[in-house]
């Protein structure tokens, strides 16, 4: 007796594994578990392949930076260019308007001026204010030493070191402020010269600016006179290559349309010559024609007894009369 481990029957299959029990839940379990893990781990890889290509690029910037500072030839190189550039720059800014940047130039000088004539009345009022505590020491060492005398004549010894003291301190004061009484004053001074010195420079700036306009108005007046003469006898270049494009077009415009023009005389000649000498021919045939006519011949019947020589069965005579005829 045998024993069939597998079954006999052809027909039964194996079941997929989503067919079988449990197979759903397990595919279903699966990709849960797949998207789970795309979820959290393509953030992460995202993140390391952002932060490899940032680091790539930030080792890039700094060799070039590193280069830069290292080469001292394209140090060099940067320079020159920049300054190139600036002294192109400020070129073009020159050029633009030369007297708005004289303006601009006189606005500071003005502006400057007003912050001196600030600056002067500080140091005046600065001056006064020092001046005034001098007086007021002065006076208040001069009741000291009234009462250090009457202290001295009472015999009163503490009050007579106090004011001996004072007055000491006093004077100390004094000589420590007078310095700087004294630099005041002369920056002062300094300071009202300068100011009443830069109005004449201001107003001297202002007036040669003036002249400097009224001479390059006048220069440039005279330059576009000139220059407008000059167009009458030489013209102004590109209109004049302009025109002499326009006369060459019309010279090489004129050539083709007169070569045109003998052309198509030299067809036509030739064609009427053609015409002509077919008239020529037609006439000659025509008076050739008028003088082999024969009214008399061709007009009337012949009878057999005028032309014996002829047979009349064959009729070759009518035939050569009208024959003679078409010639």
């Amino acid at each position: 007796m045998e024993t069939q481990i597998f079954p006999t029957d052809t027909q039964q299959q194996l079941k997929s594994y989503w067919q079988r029990p449990g197979g759903k839940f397990g595919t279903l379990a699966g990709l849960g578990i797949l998207a789970a893990i795309g979820y959290y781990v393509l953030p992460i890889l995202t993140s390391i392949v952002w932060n490899t290509l940032n680091f790539g690029i930030a080792l890039a910037c700094l060799g070039v930076f590193l280069y830069c500072v290292t080469h001292r030839k394209f140090r060099l190189s940067l320079f020159y260019f920049y300054e190139i550039l600036m002294k192109k720059l400020v070129g073009v800014v020159i050029e633009l308007d030369p007297f708005i940047i004289a303006e601009d130039y006189i606005n500071d000088m003005q502006e400057e001026r007003e912050k001196l004539y600030k600056q002067a009345t500080d140091v005046d009022a600065q001056k006064e204010k020092i001046h005034a505590k001098i007086r007021e020491k002065e006076a208040e060492i001069s009741k000291l030493m009234s009462k250090a005398q009457v202290a001295k004549e009472r015999d009163m010894m503490p009050e007579l070191g106090n004011a001996t003291r004072q007055i000491g301190r006093l004077n100390e004061y004094i000589k420590q402020l007078s310095p700087i009484h004294d630099n005041l004053s002369r920056i002062g001074d300094y300071l009202t010269k300068i100011h009443k010195n830069s109005a004449y420079l201001i107003e001297d700036a202002k007036n040669e600016l003036e002249l400097k306009k009224d001479l390059y108005k006048s220069v440039t007046s005279g330059n576009k006179a000139l220059t407008s003469a000059l167009k009458i006898f030489k013209g102004d270049p590109e209109k004049k290559l302009m025109v002499e494009q326009s006369m060459e077009y019309l010279k090489e415009d004129i050539a083709s349309k007169l070569a045109n023009m003998k052309k198509a005389i030299s067809y036509s000649s030739d064609f009427m010559k053609s015409i002509d000498l077919d008239n020529a021919t037609y006439e000659k045939e025509g008076l050739k024609m008028l003088d082999s006519f024969n009214p008399d011949s061709g007009m009337k019947l012949v009878s057999s007894s005028a032309h014996p020589t002829r047979s009349s069965g064959t009729g070759s005579s009518s035939s050569t009369d009208y024959g003679d005829l078409l010639r």
